[in-house]
């Protein structure tokens, strides 16, 4: 890889954001903020990672942005606290419940500012696909945080295979329609969830696509009716 190249790599915020992202589902079978198997935090770094990416790539730079990074250190240093306090102690479910909500809210947001800037493009760009990829995973997460929440209020609101609940693992199956029916919503509420999910993943797709699609053949034929016109002089 040329030196020019690992620069644009290191200044594209779309290549930070998705890095952040793919990591997060790599060691997403460590989702829970603590893991008795873990010697150091990993998740909540990532996490960190992703919502700095997050904001980077939906939000310029300014006192909103630096206002937004200090919730987002905020909110790692609550990572920390639930990751060390003892399990047992009340606050814990508070600090969960916030954590949860801070992850909620700038996934959100970054959901809502990617899908603006894909549909207002004119061209089609190594980018425009990154986003794309970036959105989608995002409303994966998005919705296995909603998951977890909902576990918490609620910790019959689904019935699974083995000794907890894979957050991570049913959102993203559900988006993409897979269902393996190893875990299934047992409540009228995880039953919402779960069909608003798989509805916007087909919808997403679909409407992204064909976006793609039209603005492809939109600019080949504006590339090809360019070169008629230099042929023709």
């Amino acid at each position: 890889m040329k030196q020019s190249d690992i620069e644009h790599f290191v200044a594209n915020k779309y290549n930070h954001l998705l890095t952040a992202l793919i990591l997060m589902f790599v060691f997403s079978p460590r989702l829970e903020v603590r893991n008795p198997s873990d010697k150091f935090p990993l998740f909540p770094l990532i996490m960190l990672i992703v919502l700095v990416s997050a904001i980077r790539t939906s939000i310029p730079k300014s006192k909103v942005f630096f206002m937004l990074l200090a919730i987002i250190v905020l909110n790692f240093v609550i990572s920390l606290a639930i990751y060390f306090l003892p399990k047992d102690l009340k606050i814990n479910d508070l600090l969960i419940f916030i954590n949860s909500s801070i992850g909620c809210l700038f996934f959100i947001i970054t959901i809502y500012v990617l899908s603006r800037q894909l549909f207002r493009v004119r061209y089609v760009t190594a980018d425009t696909i990154k986003g794309g990829i970036c959105a989608y995973m995002l409303i994966g997460f998005l919705w296995a945080i909603f998951y977890g929440l909902l576990m918490n209020i609620n910790p019959d609101s689904f019935i699974y295979l083995g000794d907890k609940m894979r957050y991570v693992y049913f959102s993203f199956t559900t988006l993409t329609t897979l269902g393996y029916g190893d875990i299934v919503p047992a409540g009228r509420t995880a039953s919402i969830l779960t069909n608003s999910e798989a509805i916007i993943g087909q919808l997403y797709l679909t409407i992204f696509v064909a976006r793609l699609v039209g603005l492809y053949i939109v600019n080949e034929m504006q590339s090809e009716e360019k070169d008629f016109m230099k042929r023709k002089d």
